[in-house]
């Protein structure tokens, strides 16, 4: 037979099979390289293990990792008060509703009045049955009604807990006081700040577990907090908080107006009182959240101040005895050009004592106050009061300080701008401040927001102390500047921040803001604000208000600014028991109330 025949009992293979049987080899092939491959590593482990055996330290770990498991407290989170303890953030408890997936299984009816009260869709209701977890929140913080009416359903695996609930009762200084996140953790504003001082910082007591996973409750296994939360007493006066917001709003919707703020300061502690913002939003309502209404202009956003820098150039030009407040200064009946460049005044006059350069807010006139001593002493003098001042930082990573460029760059239109507020940026904080230092005589004062911090045994940790930076003017200077502001109210441009039951002084700014797209001063948009106190003898208040980009003409900070002081301090002093010090008024007032009543 030759080697190429095949017997008639041995049938030829086909293609087909011999492909099989490739296919199979490769396959036994790849099996034995894994298995020699795990064999390898097994040996390799076990020559590691042989030559550098665990520690009693990492056989301790490993076990606790399979038999224990860390448990943290849920414990409320640290209270929020206003300076005379009334409560703005507290927490209290809201029901959560939360299923077992493996045993979920409710009825379409069932699912139809799950829907109305979670508002989740059907198809999402039925995907929680096919997790393979044992839990599932359905839906978290919901009312008491809402979770009787889902318990009601009898749904197999359904259950309810209470969990730490963040609510704000006064719903004052939202942006300010921030709030809180599913979690509970702060997202925003003091909330953000003082996570770790308002949240617990547990001892997270070890449970042990059994080989199934199981909790074995023991007398040992109770559950001690390492730290309890603490709470916050800010600096802020709820009512003054509601006046001031009050009042701002005002002013904006009647200017019509983007936005806008207001800062209250004692002028002696530096405690800031109020800090109104608006747009605002309602802190226990997130959805009502957006980037507009949740920024705190007062402290995140940087202004030109305008005019409301004049008064510290005339105090510090007094100061250092380079001018007269009764010396007459040429201000070139409104117009004076220099060069290729031109300042005007709103109001001309051909000339103006120094005092009356603050009065009538003259640009010229306070230009060549300023350049008696020059760019760098200029520079000097704003920084001393606080401009871009480090120590005004109150924790918020956000939050502003002023910019000033260095004073060898200043090219004479520069120098004259910055004499009259523009050219340079300020905080609605550092004006403030520097309104302050006139108020109480002369001294820089450190902004304090947050009064005390109590632990959980009542121990007082009290940071209120006032803090003297820097004294900015002598005694004699502020004073003499108290009685130029009280005149600017009286017979300038700050008429209508005249009360009728309180001294009041301060001065106006109106400030021309650049345009985004063409990068130069718009002839619209403006900045309308006005910083002052009262009473004038004995201020107990410093306020600067600033209204964004008011669209009913005139753009005048002494139209839409000044009112919302006035009310403010007239409020605020009222609220204060302060009594009224305007005693020409108040002969006016009381025979205005005669007249009424005759005629009644």
């Amino acid at each position: 037979m030759r080697s190429d025949e095949v017997p008639k009992h041995y049938p030829k293979q086909s293609v087909k099979h011999q492909n099989q049987l490739v296919f199979s080899n490769k396959r036994f092939r790849l099996f034995s390289i894994f298995l020699a491959s795990i064999a390898a590593i097994v040996l390799i482990r076990s020559i590691y293990v042989l030559v550098t055996p665990p520690s009693a330290e990492q056989l301790a770990k490993i076990s606790s990792q399979q038999y224990q498991r860390r448990i943290a407290p849920d414990i409320a989170r640290g209270t929020i008060f206003d300076r005379r303890r009334v409560p703005l953030a507290i927490t209290t408890k809201k029901p959560s509703i939360y299923v077992n997936p493996r045993i979920f299984n409710p009825t379409k009816q069932q699912i139809k009045v799950i829907q109305d009260i979670t508002k989740l869709t059907p198809t999402e209701i039925r995907s929680i049955k096919k997790r393979q977890k044992y839990f599932h929140w359905l839906v978290r913080r919901v009312s008491k009604n809402a979770a009787e009416d889902l318990t009601k359903l009898g749904v197999k695996g359904l259950g309810v807990t209470h969990e730490p609930y963040r609510t704000y009762p006064s719903q004052v200084a939202s942006q300010l006081i921030g709030y809180v996140g599913i979690d509970n953790r702060g997202l925003m504003g003091i909330e953000k700040v003082y996570n770790d001082t308002l949240d617990h910082k547990a001892m997270t007591n070890l449970i042990s577990r059994d080989a199934k996973g199981r909790f074995i409750y023991g007398e040992d296994n109770s559950v001690k907090p390492e730290e309890l939360p603490k709470n916050l007493h800010l600096t802020i006066d709820r009512a003054i908080q509601k006046i001031s917001e009050e009042a701002l709003t005002k002013a904006v919707k009647s200017a019509d107006a983007k936005s806008g703020f207001a800062v209250v300061s004692d002028p002696h502690t530096g405690h800031i009182l109020a800090v109104a913002n608006y747009p605002s939003f309602n802190p226990n309502s997130s959805k009502s959240i957006t980037a507009n209404n949740s920024r705190n202009y007062a402290f995140y956003d940087l202004i030109e101040p305008g005019s409301t820098i004049k008064p510290f150039v005339l105090a510090g030009a007094l100061e250092k005895n380079s001018v007269a407040l009764s010396e007459i200064i040429d201000v070139n009946n409104g117009v004076l050009q220099e060069d290729s460049w031109r300042i005007r005044d709103s109001h001309p006059s051909e000339t103006l004592s120094a005092s009356d350069v603050i009065v009538h807010s003259s640009n010229i006139g306070i230009f060549k106050i300023a350049r008696k001593l020059g760019p760098t002493w200029l520079a000097s003098l704003l920084r001393d009061l606080g401009i871009g001042e480090r120590a005004f930082r109150l924790g918020f990573a956000q939050q502003a300080q002023g910019r000033l460029t260095n004073p060898e760059h200043w090219r004479p239109v520069r120098f004259a701008n910055i004499s009259f507020g523009q050219g340079f940026l300020a905080s609605g904080l550092e004006i403030v401040q520097a309104y302050g230092a006139i108020a109480n005589g002369g001294r820089l004062m450190k902004p304090i927001l947050i009064k005390a911090i109590e632990s959980a045994d009542s121990e007082t940790d009290t940071l209120s102390t006032p803090v003297t930076l820097r004294r900015v003017f002598s005694l004699k200077t502020a004073t003499t500047m108290k009685s130029v502001l009280e005149k600017t109210v009286l017979e300038g441009s700050g008429k209508r921040a005249r009360s009728q039951l309180y001294t009041t002084a301060g001065k106006t700014g109106t400030t021309e803001k650049v345009d985004p797209k063409t990068k130069t001063y718009s002839e619209n948009l403006r900045v309308a604000s006005f910083a002052g106190f009262a009473p004038v003898s004995d201020p107990h208040l410093v306020v600067y208000v600033v209204i964004d980009e008011p669209q009913n003409k005139p753009y005048y900070g002494g139209v839409w600014a000044a009112p919302a002081f006035r009310e403010i301090v007239d409020k605020t002093l009222k609220y204060l028991n302060v009594g009224p010090d305007n005693a020409i008024n108040q002969t006016t007032s009381s025979m205005g109330t005669l007249r009424r009543e005759e005629k009644l």
